[in-house]
């Protein structure tokens, strides 16, 4: 808890993190509440623009942006029964019904504040457990590194949307990816095809931004013109009544405890702790039958666990350097970008960044309340502005951000070559998280792989002597195994059926 004082008493010192904080919030609520503008979006255009900030100002900046963009999603959600990210689809469940039936004022209220309590439990999770497993990460040598990049790995592939093999060949191009450029061990050049400006390897921002921004301005080209019918919702509460949020205290609790731990999980997310949240929810409640018709507490479920998932994903990014979703992706490379190396010692060289991501992911989640129930009529409005107004804005965005880094125009060309990839990809129903997940622990599994090798004379076997990595590969082959089961169980189940 000290951590986190010292990192409040550095926003008292330094206003100006207050200023970037309240900014990076209302960027990322706007790219949240507006349908095919997300969270990640927002913080990949940014990321670029924070070079020239210093590494709190930074950071600060992108965390802001990660909580109003995940809270956001929850406008359109609600008045157009449209997700305005990925986190906020379960929210559509309850939200939407709650808005058709003239109660379009409650279900915001009820959002918002829902969004709060998840992300205040997760942000005091954040500082109790990610202090306590970096000590306990510092025992980690390079098998247990490669064992849990592995991990990481395996449990985006087993749960991608395209299917376990889809989800394989996706993690086999990010894990491509990150092999490009010279080999770290004997200076070899690798995948470069003959462009000297690879020998550094991708950089990070330009494949991020061309998988998030470029991609998704390809994916929607077809609905540049499209215009929004929003429900109107009226005045809306700046806090529920009591009657509001009646019988939904186990909900609240229930569903931030699941957000937070899902998030733990590397490369998750929290489209999947927000149905978790919500089938958890109906499976214990009194009333299940009213879940999916415009019940608070099914709403409150998605929204807990979705914004509760984000301080969970900050806590294996900054202890073990292995992103927690989409998102904490981007802000690990931040990080690096910065010379700043997310891992146990962080805590240890860094402890002042480490006080100001606290108290930054605290303030947030107060910020985003106050700004969110404050604004919603612009918000609202935001919703009215059509897409062709807004991707040409993103796509200089993005070149610029792409030129910025490096002063060179190759980094572009690297950006268009990836967007045209990612769209042809989600054309073919390929899933993006596993490519991303696999270029960003692609350097982590191969140097710990070939450290542990060099280490030990080349025997593979040594590996079986480490429990904590023996345990995370058999973790891993359950995740992978698990969706092959149940798969083959339930195609039984139907060829008996049908008999």
């Amino acid at each position: 808890m000290s951590i986190l004082l010292s990192g409040l008493a550095e926003f008292v010192q330094q206003p100006l993190l207050f200023v970037l904080l309240i900014l990076g919030i209302f960027f990322g609520m706007v790219f949240g509440a507006i349908p095919g503008l997300t969270a990640a979006l927002a913080v990949s255009l940014i990321l670029p623009f924070t070079f020239a900030m210093s590494s709190t100002q930074g950071i600060t900046t992108l965390i802001a942006i990660y909580v109003g963009g995940i809270s956001g999603g929850l406008i359109s959600a609600i008045l157009l029964n449209i997700p305005g990210s990925p986190a906020s689809l379960v929210t559509c469940f309850d939200g939407s019904p709650m808005a058709k039936a003239g109660r379009a004022n409650d279900a915001l209220t009820i959002g918002v504040f829902s969004s709060l309590i998840g992300g205040t439990i997760s942000a005091v999770c954040l500082v109790v457990i990610a202090p306590m497993l970096a000590k306990v990460s510092l025992m980690f040598g390079a098998w247990e590194y490669f064992a849990m990049g592995i991990m990481g790995l395996g449990v985006v592939v087993s749960l991608s949307s395209g299917g376990l093999t889809k989800g394989f060949i996706s993690a086999v191009i990010g894990l491509l990816l990150a092999m490009v450029g010279m080999d770290s061990v004997s200076s070899v050049r690798r995948l470069t095809f003959g462009f000297w400006q690879l020998d550094a390897g991708l950089d990070s921002l330009d494949v991020l931004m061309g998988l998030f921004a470029l991609t998704e301005i390809l994916t929607q080209v077809r609905t540049l013109n499209q215009r929004f019918n929003t429900i109107d919702p009226g005045r809306v509460r700046p806090w529920p009544t009591r009657a509001m949020m009646k019988g939904t205290g186990k909900t609240m609790l229930t569903g931030s405890i699941i957000g937070t731990f899902i998030g733990i999980l590397p490369g998750i997310g929290q489209t999947t702790a927000s149905l978790f949240s919500y089938s958890t929810a109906m499976q214990t409640s009194k009333n299940p039958e009213k879940f999916g018709t415009g019940c608070t507490e099914g709403l409150v479920a998605s929204e807990t666990a979705n914004n509760a998932c984000c301080g969970g994903a900050l806590i294996p990014m900054l202890t073990l350097g292995v992103p927690g979703d989409l998102v904490t992706a981007l802000l690990l490379g931040g990080l690096v970008v910065h010379g700043l190396q997310p891992g146990p010692l962080l805590f240890t060289t860094s402890t002042r960044v480490i006080a100001v991501i606290f108290a930054a992911f605290f303030l947030s989640n107060i910020f985003m309340y106050v700004m969110e129930m404050g604004l919603m009529k612009v918000f609202i409005k935001l919703l009215k502005v059509p897409m062709n107004l807004l991707f040409p804005i993103i796509m200089v965005m993005c070149v610029v951000g792409t030129i910025t880094v490096n002063n060179r125009l190759f980094d572009s060309w690297v950006l268009f070559v990836v967007g045209i990839v990612g769209y042809i990809l989600i054309a073919a129903k390929f899933p993006l998280p596993p490519i991303v997940i696999g270029f960003i622990l692609g350097s982590i599994i191969e140097n710990n792989f070939r450290t542990a090798l060099i280490a030990n004379q080349g025997n593979f076997m040594s590996l079986f002597s480490k429990p904590i990595a023996v345990g995370f590969l058999i973790f891993t082959v359950v995740m992978v195994a698990l969706p092959i089961i149940l798969s083959k169980m339930s195609a039984k189940k139907k060829a008996a059926e049908g008999v």
